[in-house]
Protein backbone atom coordinates (compact mmCIF):
# COMPACT_ATOMS: atom_id res chain seq x y z
CA UNK A 1 0.00 0.00 0.00
CA UNK A 2 3.20 2.22 0.57
CA UNK A 3 3.94 1.95 -2.97
CA UNK A 4 0.30 2.89 -4.05
CA UNK A 5 0.43 5.96 -1.92
CA UNK A 6 4.26 7.07 -3.32
CA UNK A 7 3.03 6.33 -7.20
CA UNK A 8 0.04 8.19 -6.74
CA UNK A 9 2.16 11.08 -5.27
CA UNK A 10 4.83 11.01 -8.32
CA UNK A 11 1.91 11.16 -10.88
CA UNK A 12 0.21 14.10 -8.58
CA UNK A 13 3.96 16.16 -8.69
CA UNK A 14 4.19 14.95 -12.57
CA UNK A 15 0.54 16.15 -13.32
CA UNK A 16 1.45 20.22 -11.25
CA UNK A 17 5.05 20.18 -12.76
CA UNK A 18 3.57 19.74 -16.80
CA UNK A 19 1.08 22.03 -15.96
CA UNK A 20 3.29 24.91 -14.63
CA UNK A 21 5.67 24.21 -17.62
CA UNK A 22 2.85 24.54 -20.30
CA UNK A 23 2.06 28.02 -18.92
CA UNK A 24 5.48 29.57 -18.19
CA UNK A 25 6.46 28.52 -21.77
CA UNK A 26 3.67 30.28 -22.93
CA UNK A 27 3.69 33.48 -20.66
CA UNK A 28 7.63 33.56 -21.71
CA UNK A 29 7.20 34.61 -25.33
CA UNK A 30 9.67 37.67 -26.21
CA UNK A 31 8.26 41.22 -28.24
CA UNK A 32 8.75 39.98 -31.29
CA UNK A 33 6.46 37.02 -30.83
CA UNK A 34 4.01 39.29 -29.26
CA UNK A 35 4.36 41.00 -32.62
CA UNK A 36 2.67 38.07 -34.29
CA UNK A 37 -0.41 37.53 -32.54
CA UNK A 38 -3.16 37.27 -35.14
CA UNK A 39 -7.05 36.89 -35.00
CA UNK A 40 -6.87 33.72 -35.47
CA UNK A 41 -4.45 33.23 -32.19
CA UNK A 42 -6.56 35.13 -30.33
CA UNK A 43 -9.97 32.73 -31.61
CA UNK A 44 -7.58 29.92 -30.39
CA UNK A 45 -7.00 31.50 -26.60
CA UNK A 46 -10.58 32.10 -26.30
CA UNK A 47 -11.79 28.60 -27.54
CA UNK A 48 -9.38 27.07 -25.05
CA UNK A 49 -10.47 29.14 -22.04
CA UNK A 50 -14.04 28.02 -23.37
CA UNK A 51 -12.89 24.03 -22.43
CA UNK A 52 -10.96 24.65 -19.61
CA UNK A 53 -14.19 26.14 -17.35
CA UNK A 54 -15.16 28.89 -14.98
CA UNK A 55 -13.24 30.28 -12.57
CA UNK A 56 -16.34 28.34 -10.22
CA UNK A 57 -16.95 24.86 -11.16
CA UNK A 58 -19.84 23.07 -9.46
CA UNK A 59 -19.87 19.08 -10.02
CA UNK A 60 -21.80 15.72 -8.85
CA UNK A 61 -19.98 12.62 -7.74
CA UNK A 62 -20.99 8.95 -6.84
CA UNK A 63 -18.97 6.08 -6.76
CA UNK A 64 -18.26 2.77 -4.98
CA UNK A 65 -15.87 2.10 -2.27
CA UNK A 66 -13.45 -0.62 -1.41
CA UNK A 67 -12.20 0.25 2.66
CA UNK A 68 -10.28 -2.15 5.14
CA UNK A 69 -10.02 -1.52 9.07
CA UNK A 70 -6.21 -1.97 10.10
CA UNK A 71 -5.89 -2.81 13.86
CA UNK A 72 -3.85 -0.38 16.35
CA UNK A 73 -3.02 -2.18 19.09
CA UNK A 74 -0.45 -4.70 18.71
CA UNK A 75 2.20 -3.33 20.88
CA UNK A 76 0.07 -2.94 23.93
CA UNK A 77 -2.09 -6.24 23.83
CA UNK A 78 -1.40 -9.41 25.77
CA UNK A 79 0.06 -12.26 23.30
CA UNK A 80 -1.88 -14.84 22.11
CA UNK A 81 -5.06 -12.14 21.82
CA UNK A 82 -3.95 -10.05 18.35
CA UNK A 83 -6.79 -8.70 16.89
CA UNK A 84 -6.44 -9.13 12.83
CA UNK A 85 -7.90 -8.09 9.58
CA UNK A 86 -8.56 -11.10 7.55
CA UNK A 87 -8.38 -9.14 4.46
CA UNK A 88 -11.65 -8.70 3.84
CA UNK A 89 -12.68 -5.61 1.87
CA UNK A 90 -15.84 -3.72 2.95
CA UNK A 91 -18.15 -2.39 -0.45
CA UNK A 92 -18.64 0.57 0.36
CA UNK A 93 -20.89 4.14 -1.51
CA UNK A 94 -19.71 7.46 -1.48
CA UNK A 95 -21.95 10.29 -2.86
CA UNK A 96 -21.89 14.19 -2.58
CA UNK A 97 -21.36 17.16 -4.52
CA UNK A 98 -18.21 19.26 -5.10
CA UNK A 99 -16.94 22.89 -5.98
CA UNK A 100 -13.90 23.87 -7.10
CA UNK A 101 -12.47 27.44 -7.25
CA UNK A 102 -9.69 28.51 -9.50
CA UNK A 103 -6.93 30.78 -7.85
CA UNK A 104 -4.78 31.00 -10.84
CA UNK A 105 -5.68 32.88 -14.75
CA UNK A 106 -4.34 29.61 -15.95
CA UNK A 107 -6.90 27.50 -14.58
CA UNK A 108 -4.96 24.67 -13.40
CA UNK A 109 -5.06 25.30 -9.70
CA UNK A 110 -8.24 24.90 -7.86
CA UNK A 111 -8.93 24.63 -3.91
CA UNK A 112 -11.77 22.11 -3.85
CA UNK A 113 -14.39 21.17 -1.60
CA UNK A 114 -18.04 20.08 -1.13
CA UNK A 115 -20.54 17.45 0.71
CA UNK A 116 -20.34 13.79 0.53
CA UNK A 117 -22.37 11.07 2.10
CA UNK A 118 -19.68 8.28 2.73
CA UNK A 119 -20.57 4.76 3.51
CA UNK A 120 -17.60 2.81 4.81
CA UNK A 121 -17.02 0.22 7.14
CA UNK A 122 -14.45 -2.83 7.56
CA UNK A 123 -13.78 -6.02 9.60
CA UNK A 124 -11.66 -7.45 12.64
CA UNK A 125 -11.19 -10.60 14.32
CA UNK A 126 -10.22 -11.19 18.20
CA UNK A 127 -10.96 -12.94 21.28
CA UNK A 128 -13.37 -11.48 23.95
CA UNK A 129 -15.92 -12.54 26.33
CA UNK A 130 -19.08 -13.27 25.43
CA UNK A 131 -22.41 -14.10 28.15
CA UNK A 132 -24.32 -16.57 27.45
CA UNK A 133 -27.51 -18.31 29.72
CA UNK A 134 -25.58 -16.37 32.47
CA UNK A 135 -22.27 -17.89 31.89
CA UNK A 136 -18.87 -16.19 30.76
CA UNK A 137 -17.16 -17.47 27.99
CA UNK A 138 -14.63 -16.49 25.58
CA UNK A 139 -14.27 -16.96 22.47
CA UNK A 140 -13.06 -15.59 18.55
CA UNK A 141 -15.18 -13.23 17.53
CA UNK A 142 -14.99 -12.20 13.98
CA UNK A 143 -16.90 -8.73 13.41
CA UNK A 144 -18.00 -6.89 10.87
CA UNK A 145 -18.27 -2.45 11.05
CA UNK A 146 -20.50 -0.49 8.78
CA UNK A 147 -20.57 3.45 9.40
CA UNK A 148 -22.31 6.63 7.13
CA UNK A 149 -20.11 9.86 7.49
CA UNK A 150 -21.25 12.92 6.44
CA UNK A 151 -17.86 14.40 5.09
CA UNK A 152 -16.51 17.81 4.42
CA UNK A 153 -13.02 17.46 2.01
CA UNK A 154 -11.10 20.44 1.63
CA UNK A 155 -8.42 20.17 -1.03
CA UNK A 156 -6.28 21.07 -3.79
CA UNK A 157 -6.57 19.99 -7.37
CA UNK A 158 -4.25 20.57 -10.22
CA UNK A 159 -5.04 20.11 -13.82
CA UNK A 160 -3.59 19.77 -16.94
CA UNK A 161 -4.31 21.92 -20.22
CA UNK A 162 -7.09 20.30 -22.42
CA UNK A 163 -5.35 17.79 -24.93
CA UNK A 164 -7.93 16.14 -27.46
CA UNK A 165 -10.96 17.30 -25.17
CA UNK A 166 -9.04 15.52 -22.14
CA UNK A 167 -7.61 16.82 -19.09
CA UNK A 168 -5.80 15.21 -16.39
CA UNK A 169 -6.06 15.63 -13.05
CA UNK A 170 -4.76 14.99 -9.48
CA UNK A 171 -5.85 15.66 -6.03
CA UNK A 172 -4.66 15.73 -2.32
CA UNK A 173 -6.15 17.11 0.74
CA UNK A 174 -8.22 15.89 3.96
CA UNK A 175 -11.31 14.30 4.68
CA UNK A 176 -13.42 15.88 7.67
CA UNK A 177 -15.97 13.50 8.21
CA UNK A 178 -19.11 13.22 11.54
CA UNK A 179 -20.38 10.08 12.16
CA UNK A 180 -24.38 9.95 11.54
CA UNK A 181 -24.51 6.10 11.77
CA UNK A 182 -22.70 3.08 13.01
CA UNK A 183 -24.27 -0.63 13.21
CA UNK A 184 -21.63 -3.71 14.10
CA UNK A 185 -22.33 -7.88 13.24
CA UNK A 186 -20.74 -10.76 15.58
CA UNK A 187 -20.04 -14.02 13.98
CA UNK A 188 -18.80 -16.62 16.84
CA UNK A 189 -19.04 -20.42 17.37
CA UNK A 190 -20.75 -21.60 20.44
CA UNK A 191 -18.49 -24.71 21.07
CA UNK A 192 -14.78 -24.03 18.83
CA UNK A 193 -13.92 -27.67 19.61
CA UNK A 194 -16.94 -29.70 17.81
CA UNK A 195 -16.15 -31.39 15.30
CA UNK A 196 -17.31 -30.74 12.09
CA UNK A 197 -19.65 -33.66 11.50
CA UNK A 198 -20.86 -33.20 14.79
CA UNK A 199 -21.55 -29.52 14.16
CA UNK A 200 -25.38 -28.20 13.87
CA UNK A 201 -26.14 -24.60 12.94
CA UNK A 202 -26.93 -23.40 16.04
CA UNK A 203 -23.39 -23.45 17.06
CA UNK A 204 -22.59 -20.71 14.39
CA UNK A 205 -24.36 -18.11 15.60
CA UNK A 206 -24.32 -14.70 13.51
CA UNK A 207 -26.08 -11.97 15.61
CA UNK A 208 -28.19 -8.73 13.94
CA UNK A 209 -27.05 -5.75 13.35
CA UNK A 210 -27.08 -3.67 16.47
CA UNK A 211 -26.20 -0.20 17.39
CA UNK A 212 -22.39 0.36 18.26
CA UNK A 213 -21.94 3.50 20.43
CA UNK A 214 -17.99 3.24 20.89
CA UNK A 215 -17.61 4.66 17.04
CA UNK A 216 -15.42 8.45 17.35
CA UNK A 217 -17.95 10.71 16.43
CA UNK A 218 -15.33 12.51 13.97
CA UNK A 219 -13.10 10.86 11.61
CA UNK A 220 -9.82 12.97 9.79
CA UNK A 221 -8.43 11.51 7.32
CA UNK A 222 -5.39 12.45 4.42
CA UNK A 223 -6.67 11.30 0.98
CA UNK A 224 -4.12 11.63 -2.87
CA UNK A 225 -5.47 10.79 -5.91
CA UNK A 226 -5.50 11.12 -9.80
CA UNK A 227 -8.08 11.52 -12.30
CA UNK A 228 -9.26 12.50 -15.73
CA UNK A 229 -12.06 14.76 -17.04
CA UNK A 230 -13.22 14.72 -20.78
CA UNK A 231 -15.14 18.05 -22.24
CA UNK A 232 -18.63 16.84 -23.25
CA UNK A 233 -19.62 20.33 -24.59
CA UNK A 234 -18.54 23.92 -23.29
CA UNK A 235 -18.23 23.77 -20.01
CA UNK A 236 -19.74 20.52 -19.35
CA UNK A 237 -17.42 17.74 -18.47
CA UNK A 238 -17.16 14.16 -17.32
CA UNK A 239 -14.83 13.28 -14.99
CA UNK A 240 -13.28 10.02 -13.28
CA UNK A 241 -11.10 10.07 -10.37
CA UNK A 242 -9.29 6.90 -8.18
CA UNK A 243 -8.43 8.38 -4.66
CA UNK A 244 -6.42 6.59 -2.29
CA UNK A 245 -7.63 7.65 1.80
CA UNK A 246 -6.40 6.81 4.87
CA UNK A 247 -8.21 8.00 8.24
CA UNK A 248 -5.78 9.58 11.00
CA UNK A 249 -7.63 9.10 13.94
CA UNK A 250 -8.79 6.47 15.95
CA UNK A 251 -12.17 4.65 14.79
CA UNK A 252 -13.29 4.05 18.18
CA UNK A 253 -14.08 6.19 21.09
CA UNK A 254 -12.42 6.54 24.21
CA UNK A 255 -14.68 4.01 26.10
CA UNK A 256 -14.44 1.92 23.81
CA UNK A 257 -12.50 -1.66 25.05
CA UNK A 258 -11.79 -4.82 24.44
CA UNK A 259 -13.24 -6.68 27.60
CA UNK A 260 -11.42 -9.63 27.76
CA UNK A 261 -7.92 -7.53 27.89
CA UNK A 262 -9.02 -4.16 29.39
CA UNK A 263 -7.42 -2.71 26.73
CA UNK A 264 -8.29 0.62 24.72
CA UNK A 265 -10.10 -0.55 21.06
CA UNK A 266 -7.79 1.35 18.52
CA UNK A 267 -8.25 1.18 14.70
CA UNK A 268 -7.94 3.09 11.49
CA UNK A 269 -9.76 2.57 7.83
CA UNK A 270 -8.16 2.35 4.60
CA UNK A 271 -10.48 2.94 1.60
CA UNK A 272 -9.86 3.08 -2.05
CA UNK A 273 -12.77 5.18 -4.15
CA UNK A 274 -13.76 5.35 -7.71
CA UNK A 275 -15.94 8.42 -8.51
CA UNK A 276 -17.98 9.51 -11.31
CA UNK A 277 -19.04 12.71 -11.88
CA UNK A 278 -20.06 15.70 -13.74
CA UNK A 279 -18.96 19.62 -13.66
CA UNK A 280 -20.63 22.26 -15.30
Amino acid sequence: MKRFICLISLIAIFTCAFAQEYYSTGSSNNDTKKKKYTSENIQKTDSYNELEGRRVVFGINIGPSFSWMNWKNHRVIPEGYDRSHPGALKLGLRYGVTLDVDLTKSKNFYVSTGIIIEHTGGRLNFNENLYLNQDTITRNIDRSYKSIYFTIPTAITLKTPSFSNFIICGNIGLYHSFNLYSRYQSSFQIDPSAKETDKESINDVTTDWLKDSEVALFKESIFVGIGVEYVIKNHLKGRLFVNYAQSLNNYFSKNAKNNLTGVKERASIGTIEVLFGLSF
